[in-house]
């Protein structure tokens, strides 16, 4: 080619190949009719002259390109320049070959761009015409456009190539199984994944079969013939094999079949996927669900399970009754918080391994709670038998046990037991029912066992209806308060009041705060109550300082929750900017076991209370460990007597020298002191014979209501201004004065 036409054309004449001779009639009737079927197949015909460089090129031809009958001319460029540069090469390489072809038929695709800018593929067909000397002096072919077939391929070969990667990219080993000669084909990765070497292999379906476990190769073979039978749209199937290893695997079998005209499956092909991650994880989700993340035992849901599963054969009447247990650690609190929690986890585990070796073959060790772990033992005989076990249990946690830091500390725990012989329905009664007499054993003393029994199931209802009641009253406001009065004993005369909370039950009447008080502690419903009682109690105080004298005082019991959990300071600020009182008369009773709880807090409360001007008082002095040590450290301005003393001292018990050290010790911290419980006039007299500035108790007046407080009052004003008009009139002081 030169100039982007094909060169002169030389080679030996081809038998048989065309020459360029005069046409007679017959010829000229075939001419027509290659026309005509060239017409009819959408060809475009071209007839290259290669002695005057002209090319004819048929309307077809042109208007496969978008152009007009005269726009195109007969130059060779017209079609080459068209052609893509990329192509030209291979087209000009095609047509020069032809001298030496023979001239023998070609056929070459490429690509020509459109009159509108878009490229087609064109398949030009031609031949090489020769002189009598064998010169090349004509080619004529014919083009069509194959761009629908092309893009057909290209696609294809895009989804072939996609499909390549996305299987290699997934990492799947292939299998194509041809069912009429059962050849199994089995891809590299398949055989890689279970450890064969040797790349790609050929066996049968029972050689395939024969790598499945036991266990799933029926399902797997089922899935199959169901599946060939037309029984399910796909195969897909999770199964185990083994690697060569020995490792167990996890895969993941798909396919589906091809079918003849007939439906018959001739074939069948799919992937195998590695899923032995995700099912490792599956399983470890399980296993975590129901077992404790810490000691690794099972956790309260499997017990639960696995109690309800013995009820389920407890009703057949061959089985022997089985026994629920829960064991909780004494003082295990103490140990968290002396020694941090990373050796109280140690201990927990300790404790867990220790029942779980402790346990007979069969039983069951959970953790269910922080520091509680439920049993359930089979075969239990009787009551004895129970204890006796549980009490094994408990004398396998008692050994000593060593800590990672070479420490020693001894461990003790605390037995519930429910017998299943108590005709249970649901394994969550029985394990509340453990507990429930486990905690009756708590309060007994700890480190000991206890049965369950009806009487405490009936004390427990009874609680929980309280506690319902409780939350009720709160919201319904169904507390009121009782002010005790609080008397100088030297004279009489009413200096305070100590408020107390009592709840007006729409049913049951009045319940005394010992019913309710420490339910409410535990459930923290306190907390409002207490706030509640605070700002009620200073409202009260500053009504009645208006109206009986600015000096009276109000002491408030505060609880242990409301001290370290409630904003106490808050509340307090809150209440004293709304309600105006003499500072220093409001007082809040605070018992001294709250001191040994936390004694940095309480020191910063008490601080920042002092500073509030608000009092504070010790109660029930002398009832507990009686530190003399935060009597100067803490800002106490008050101690109160406890009663016991009080009601020894006037029946001349040697415990009523515990109420005369109390007196003096106040005087040398110069501590106001109270005496509370006061029901005899000889135990007035020999508290005023200590010096005691107030005393509190029924030989004064008892908690009294609002009203009831205002007509004393009144009732003692008015008496003492007829002393003082009868000591006028007699020229002596007024009594009391």
């Amino acid at each position: 080619m030169s100039a982007g036409k094909p060169a002169r054309l030389k080679g030996p004449p081809s038998p048989g190949a065309p020459r360029a001779l005069p046409l007679d009639d017959d010829e000229r009737l075939n001419l027509e009719r290659y026309s005509l079927a060239a017409a009819a197949s959408n060809e475009g015909l071209y007839d290259w002259d290669l002695r005057t460089d002209q090319v004819y090129y048929a309307e077809t031809w042109k208007a496969l390109l978008g152009y007009a009958k005269d726009e195109i001319g007969t130059s060779p460029d017209e079609w080459l320049n068209r052609v893509d540069p990329d192509d030209l090469i291979w087209l000009q390489a095609t047509l020069d070959a032809q001298a030496s072809a023979g001239g023998k038929p070609f056929q070459i695709e490429y690509r020509i761009t459109h009159r509108n800018g878009h490229v087609l593929w064109m398949m030009c067909r031609g031949i090489v015409v020769l002189d009598d000397e064998g010169e090349p002096i004509r080619i004529v072919g014919a083009q069509r456009d194959v761009t629908d077939r092309k893009n057909a391929e290209e696609q294809l070969r895009l989804s072939e190539e996609r499909y390549a990667l996305a299987a290699q990219g997934a990492n799947d080993g292939l299998w194509d199984w041809h069912v009429a000669t059962d050849q199994l084909y089995c891809s590299p990765r398949w055989t890689a994944m279970l450890g064969i070497g040797g790349g790609a292999r050929t066996s049968t379906m029972e050689d395939w079969y024969a790598q499945i476990d036991g266990e799933d190769r029926p399902r797997l073979r089922a899935a199959v013939e169901t599946h060939l039978a037309g029984g399910s749209a796909h195969l897909e199937e999770e199964v185990r094999t083994r690697h060569a290893g020995g490792a167990e695997l996890w895969v993941l079998i798909r396919g589906v079949a091809i079918r003849d005209e007939e439906g018959e499956a001739i074939r069948m092909a799919g992937s195998m996927t590695d899923i032995t991650a995700r099912k490792r994880a599956e399983q470890q989700l399980l296993f975590d669900a129901f077992h404790d993340g810490l000691t690794r035992l099972p956790n309260r849901m499997l017990l639960l399970d696995r109690i309800g599963q013995a009820l389920g054969r407890r009703r057949r009447p061959e089985e022997a009754q089985f026994a629920v247990m829960i064991f909780d650690i004494d003082h295990f609190k103490t140990v968290n918080d002396s020694l941090g929690p990373l050796v109280g986890d140690e201990v927990l585990c300790a404790v867990g391994r220790r029942l779980d070796g402790a346990r007979r073959s069969g039983d069951t060790v959970a953790r269910l709670s922080a520091d509680e772990y439920g049993v359930l033992m089979d075969g239990v005989l009787d009551v004895k038998a129970a204890v006796d076990a549980a009490e094994r249990l408990a004398g396998a946690v008692a050994e000593p046990l060593t800590l990672p830091n070479g420490q020693e500390v001894v461990m003790s725990v605390t037995a519930g037991i429910a017998l299943s012989g108590s005709g249970y329905a649901s394994a969550g009664d029985m394990l509340r029912d453990a507990g429930l007499a486990m905690f009756r054993a708590k309060t007994s003393g700890r480190n000991r066992v206890e049965m369950f029994d009806d009487a405490l199931r009936e004390r427990a209802l009874t609680r929980l209806r309280l506690e319902s009641d409780l939350r009720h009253a709160v919201e319904g406001r169904q507390f009121r308060l009782f002010y005790q009065p609080i008397v100088r004993l030297a004279d009489g005369t009413v200096a305070g009041f100590e408020a107390l909370m009592r709840w007006f039950h729409p049913e049951r009447g009045m319940i005394p705060p010992s019913d309710f008080v420490h339910l409410a502690e535990e459930t923290g419903l306190i907390l409002k109550m207490g706030r509640w009682a605070l700002a009620e109690a200073t409202r009260q105080l500053a009504e009645w300082q208006g109206r009986f004298g600015p000096d009276l005082f109000m002491s408030v019991n505060v609880s242990g929750r409301q001290l370290m959990e409630d904003d106490l300071v808050a509340a307090v600020t809150e209440t004293l900017d709304t309600h105006r009182i003499t500072p220093g008369t409001l007082k809040l009773e605070i018992t001294e076991s709250l001191l040994l709880d936390d004694p940095g807090r309480c020191l910063g409360i008490m601080e920042a209370l002092k500073r509030k001007d608000v009092k504070l008082s010790l109660d029930d002095f002398g009832t507990g460990f009686s530190s003399l040590s935060y009597l100067h450290r803490y800002p106490i301005g008050t101690l109160k007597i406890d009663r016991s003393f009080v009601r020894a001292a006037g029946e001349s018990d040697r415990r009523s020298a515990i109420a005369r050290i109390i007196t003096l010790l106040a005087q040398a911290l110069d501590l106001e002191v109270i005496a509370e419980g006061i029901e005899k006039e000889a135990e007035a007299d020999f508290l005023r014979g200590l010096h005691c500035q107030f005393g509190q108790g029924f030989h004064f007046a008892p908690p009294l209501p609002k009203e009831a407080v205002e007509d004393l009052m009144d009732a003692r004003r008015r008496s003492r201004e007829v002393l003082e008009g009868l000591s006028a009139l007699r020229g002596l002081p007024p009594k009391g004065r």
